[in-house]
């Protein structure tokens, strides 16, 4: 029988289940309705005729009784006794019906163990839920043929600084990450594992996009490709797929591109950008290959790229910002502020 889809929520301690509910159900796009039970009273008001796809219990409300209720999954939030003791019946734990997380974690890291333990078993070829499309984000390219003039600086700062205007996602599509906040532990899913799943259903997609993105300050990123391999031979077509379902089907104002000329279909990626940072030197090596970029992309007949391309020239600063923290001030931080004008 196909589970109904509700992830059901049961703590005995109030005040997590109050806070965690609550960013439950403020997170949009997930594949089930929300309930959350303090009792088990309520507890079983809210099975009495249903099923469920996910039970979500503390360690210390859960109990074997627990086990007969009528759900795919049952998540067990560790308080820090369970260690690698896995609860329920070895049936249970043979067919990964049972799985522990660690309860006192952030809610977003909660959430994305929860969608990955949902998607494991589920059917790639199960179109799911519909998923509502939402107005189209902006989508800011940041590309230089120049080295070394501070491109991943610039685009991780401007994200955080518009995130006054809206939510914001940042992708890096450098094959090594610059941005030392942004480098994740071995084992950690990143966007080529994401670009796997770009031949899946739309919603499929969209809840493989939830369960690996992460946020920096409120700034949302998926963690850069570790080897330039693992993306180099998505095609163009496939980029334009995975850029169309970013800005429809998530919940974005903005979408900033930290691009690599390594990419392929660069320049027509470039195209489907509404605005696109150039960012240059004063310098005759760095002046030299700015002419010959804009060469070839009127060789190529890529001028409304270039058109609607802005040229800068960040200022030299002896030490870049952090990306985390207060980002306020400063001299490059006031530059970039003066550059995103009205997007």
């Amino acid at each position: 029988m196909r589970k109904d889809k509700v992830l059901v929520l049961y703590d005995e301690d109030e005040e997590y289940a109050s806070l965690m509910g609550e960013y439950l159900l403020g997170s949009k796009g997930l594949p089930w309705k929300i309930a959350v039970c303090t009792t088990e009273n309520d507890l079983g008001k809210v099975f009495g005729n249903r099923s469920a796809s996910i039970l979500m219990t503390s360690e210390r409300s859960y109990r074997k009784e627990l086990n007969r209720i009528d759900t795919d999954k049952i998540v067990i939030l560790n308080e820090g006794n369970l260690k690698n003791k896995m609860p329920g019946s070895e049936g249970d734990v043979v067919n990964g019906r049972f799985s522990v997380i660690d309860k006192y974690q952030p809610a977003e890291d909660t959430l994305r163990e929860i969608l990955e333990i949902y998607m494991k078993d589920r059917n790639d070829d199960d179109p799911g839920e519909s998923t509502d499309i939402k107005p189209g984000a902006r989508l800011i390219g940041v590309f230089s043929p120049v080295r070394r003039c501070y491109q991943t600086t610039f685009s991780v700062l401007m994200g955080r600084l518009l995130l006054d205007r809206g939510k914001v996602l940042y992708l890096s599509f450098e094959f090594c990450e610059g941005c030392e906040e942004l480098i994740q532990q071995e084992g950690v899913k990143n966007l080529s594992d994401l670009m796997y799943f770009i031949k899946s259903p739309p919603s499929v997609f969209s809840l493989r996009f939830k369960s690996m993105v992460r946020s920096l300050e409120g700034l949302d990123y998926i963690p850069a490709a570790i080897s330039g391999t693992d993306i180099a031979e998505v095609s163009e077509e496939e980029w334009k797929t995975f850029l169309r379902r970013i800005c429809t089907l998530e919940d974005y104002s903005y979408v900033i591109l930290d691009l690599s000329e390594s990419v392929r279909g660069i320049f027509g990626i470039l195209r489907q950008c509404d605005r696109i940072y150039t960012l240059t030197r004063n310098d005759k090596v760095a002046k030299r290959k700015m002419e010959s970029y804009e060469q070839v992309l009127e060789m190529y007949e890529y001028s409304d790229v270039r058109k609607k391309s802005i040229r800068c020239n960040p200022p030299y600063v002896s030490r870049v910002p952090a990306f985390s923290g207060n980002i306020l001030s400063g001299e490059l931080v006031d530059y970039i502020r003066k550059q995103i004008g009205v997007i």
